[in-house]
């Protein structure tokens, strides 16, 4: 925990980007529910449930993945796994002036992206989302939940493993 989350007592946050419509990310927010319920009435108090329905994270959410959650090779396979087009496919994102691009996937293990590329995700996802696009990609292309994230520890999870090894340091108290 942060010395200032310390000094303003307040609790830390753990988020979850969801989408309804995948199975997988049912089943962690329905987990991650449940284990708060569960709790304790001190450590429930020690973190809050931040649902982030039908979003993705922004450019400097990500940067603070990369920057400091990728401590582990499961942390990678966790965000690799949110962006399924880096998986050698190709997919189709608009770029800043509407217009559509072709991306072919790479090797992810030294990709970062850089806030123009992210910016075209970023964009196509929400475009997808509202249904204003008219290209064949879908928003779970683009990005694909479940991805939660503890922001005080610094953990990703995208599986049933890895939320419970993330929920582990509030389960212990």
């Amino acid at each position: 925990m942060s010395l200032f989350r310390s000094l303003q007592n307040s609790p830390a946050t753990v988020s979850i980007f969801h989408n309804a419509r995948i199975p997988l990310s049912n089943k962690l927010y329905n987990n991650l529910e449940k284990t708060y319920d569960t709790l304790p009435e001190k450590p429930k108090y020690e973190f809050t449930i931040d649902l982030m329905k039908d979003k993705m994270p922004t450019y400097d959410q990500y940067r603070l993945f990369v920057d400091k959650c990728l401590t582990n090779e499961q942390a990678k396979v966790t965000l690799q796994n949110c962006f399924p087009f880096l998986n050698d496919r190709q997919t189709h994102l608009y770029d800043t002036h509407g217009k559509t691009v072709t991306i072919k996937g790479i090797d992810w293990s030294n990709k970062i992206f850089s806030q123009s590329e992210y910016q075209m995700i970023y964009d196509t996802f929400n475009k997808l989302q509202e249904g204003n696009a008219s290209i064949e990609t879908t928003a779970s292309d683009v990005f694909k939940a479940p991805l939660i994230v503890d922001w005080d520890q610094n953990k990703l999870a995208g599986d049933e493993k890895t939320l419970e090894l993330l929920l582990k340091v509030y389960k212990d108290q």
